[in-house]
């Protein structure tokens, strides 16, 4: 598990952005993507801007 950020998701608010996000295209990588923690990401590194 990661480190707590005050910008991190909720599960309300991942739930709301998780619907707008696209689902993968057939045929390409087949990888798993923790996408909760992708935003994560995208939002901290926004905060630090």
């Amino acid at each position: 598990m990661s480190k707590a950020y005050p910008s991190n998701l909720t599960p309300a608010q991942y739930e709301f952005l998780h619907d707008l996000i696209p689902k993968a295209k057939p045929g390409g990588y087949k990888g798993e993507i923790d996408t909760w923690s992708v935003l994560n990401a995208i939002f901290i590194s926004c905060e630090k801007e």
